[in-house]
């Protein structure tokens, strides 16, 4: 372990990275945040949770924007605590005496990790030794537990969501013993034979457990040059020719990240940029993988460092942001700015053989959608094109609001994970992932600016309308269904999350009875997972 770590229990002001939830301690004088950094820890802390009668979630890098890890209590808060947090940024149970975090299988095909560790960690530790992840984040700052619980996506084209490339999960129960679910797991409840606990293990909301450590597939990376990254940049003025580009784009490489600019003039810039990257087995001149160091998630959590690394002058950014949303102009030069940012980006990390490339950001918040388009021909590519132009034709023909941002689009292969946007019974089938940004105050989502929230929610009633399922990380539920198109509320609105439960149907209800077995007595069950499974009635 480091020799800085966080206090084993502490009551700290708690804020999610893009600031929508504040989550302030009790006013009794209490600690309700606690960071074990051993089983035995873990346990009492668990013990402790039961017998004061707590709800208990794990805390990650705080990117998550649901109210999935807390609630937002800040000017109503209570006298003892509803909630324990657990920070596992320095937990460690791996190896033969326990105080490991990751640990590679013997004919290294398999890493076991802790979930408290970061993505960017992993990917040293990988490097290291001559392996790579199947698909990765952008930014590599998420924990791995974080990635696992919700539908965090790739970019590799043929791989599904990153729990999808795990194999197994390890989950201590509120009853104090240890699970493990892995991919030969047999259903054991009668009623749920039609599915495998590792389908509800992956996208698990952290509603089963505490999930100690998940077991990672991972595949050879024997040179630095094994992954060679590309970037093409051009426009695409019509459906026709959009389709055609992204036939070729699809076909030619193995991940594949790409940026729209609704502003683009099609002479000083242009409208489309695609990040690109290729898996290389025998590369010509290889380059030994060169070690590197991603910095400690225990010292860094110790120092409050959670999440991606804002830009210099971010919150000056974000006031700009929040100026240039009312002014076509001002959107159209910061847009032209960001993807100069991201093509920079991307450069750099090219350079360095790497697809963890997002290595600052500013403070904002996202709506990102899966949509199904089972084929990457005319129809399910043309499918894209009109998505992306829900966003594209407000901005040419004149709105009340306007993106500051470019939006980013991914291609991923669905899956049979229970809770996944992109769950599908066919096999193979094609999802897009498409990521809305808007500069917002760090303050709840229904105090965001009215012209954001009926934008977000007139998008979202159109992706909703062409099969769309949001990202679980992510903020979505910006309308209620029964009220008329043009209105709009602050995200995750009740009635959106009731229409979305019956939307989800059966493997919603199938994942609700899995949970309950799992957690009969419903300690780490909280009032956002409820609205998600049963509602608000």
């Amino acid at each position: 372990m480091s020799c800085t770590s966080l206090p084993p229990q502490s009551r700290p002001i708690w804020s999610n990275w893009s600031g929508n939830i504040k989550h302030e301690p009790p006013t009794n004088g209490n600690d309700y945040y606690f960071a074990p950094q051993t089983l035995d820890e873990l346990k009492t802390v668990i013990a402790n949770a039961k017998t004061a009668g707590v709800v208990l979630r794990v805390s990650g890098q705080r990117h998550s924007q649901p109210p999935l890890v807390t609630d937002q209590n800040a000017g109503n808060v209570p006298a003892t605590a509803k909630n324990y947090l657990i920070d596992m940024s320095c937990y460690a149970d791996l190896g033969s005496n326990g105080d490991q975090d990751m640990v590679l299988n013997a004919d290294k095909t398999k890493l076991t990790i802790n979930t408290g560790v970061r993505e960017a960690n992993v990917d040293e530790f990988l490097t290291q030794n001559n392996l790579m992840m199947q698909t990765v984040t952008a930014g590599g700052f998420f924990s791995l537990g974080g990635m696992t619980s919700v539908d965090v996506h790739g970019a590799t084209i043929a791989a599904p969501i990153f729990s999808g490339t795990v194999s197994a999960f390890t989950i201590l129960k509120a009853d104090g013993t240890i699970e493990t679910i892995d991919t030969t797991t047999p259903q054991s409840d009668p009623s749920l034979q039609s599915w495998l606990p590792i389908q509800f293990a992956r996208v698990n909301l952290g509603g089963l457990g505490v999930v100690t450590s998940v077991t990672l597939d991972v595949v050879p990376r024997p040179y630095a040059n094994t992954l060679q990254g590309s970037i093409s940049k051009f426009n695409a003025s019509s459906k026709s020719k959009f389709v055609s580009k992204f036939e070729s784009l699809l076909s030619e490489h193995d991940r594949l990240e790409a940026f729209y600019n609704p502003y683009a003039d099609g002479l000083i810039t242009k409208t489309y940029m695609a990040a690109c990257w290729d898996v290389v087995e025998n590369p010509q001149n290889p380059i030994d993988n060169e070690p590197f160091t991603a910095g400690d998630t225990c010292e860094m959590a110790a120092k409050g460092e959670y999440g991606a690394d804002i830009i210099p002058g971010g919150e000056l950014g974000v006031a700009a942001g929040l100026a240039a949303q009312k002014s076509k102009i001002l959107a159209g030069l910061m847009t032209a700015l960001g993807m100069a940012t991201i093509d920079k980006q991307v450069s750099t990390a090219n350079t360095n053989h790497s697809d963890l490339w997002l290595s600052e950001a500013v403070r904002v918040m996202f709506m990102s959608y899966f949509i199904e388009i089972s084929k990457a021909d005319s129809d399910g590519l043309g499918k894209v094109y009109d998505a992306l132009q829900v966003v594209g034709k407000p901005m040419e023909d004149g709105s009340d609001f306007y993106i500051v941002a470019p939006m980013e689009f991914r291609f991923i292969t669905g899956g049979d994970t229970a809770m996944a946007g992109t769950y599908t019974e066919t096999s193979d089938s094609l999802f897009v992932n498409l990521d809305l940004i808007g500069f917002v105050e760090a303050t709840p989502s229904a105090n965001y600016q009215p012209e954001l929230l009926k934008f977000f929610a007139d998008v979202e009633r159109q992706w909703v309308a062409m099969g769309g399922f949001p990202h679980n990380g992510k903020m979505y539920g910006f309308y209620d269904p029964t009220q008329p198109a043009g209105t709009y509320t602050g995200a995750f609105n009740p009635k959106f999350l009731d229409d979305l439960r019956q939307r989800r149907g059966e493997r919603l209800q199938a994942f609700s009875t899995f949970r309950a077995s799992m957690d009969p007595d419903g300690l780490f069950y909280n009032d956002y997972l409820k609205a998600l499974l049963e509602g608000n009635s």
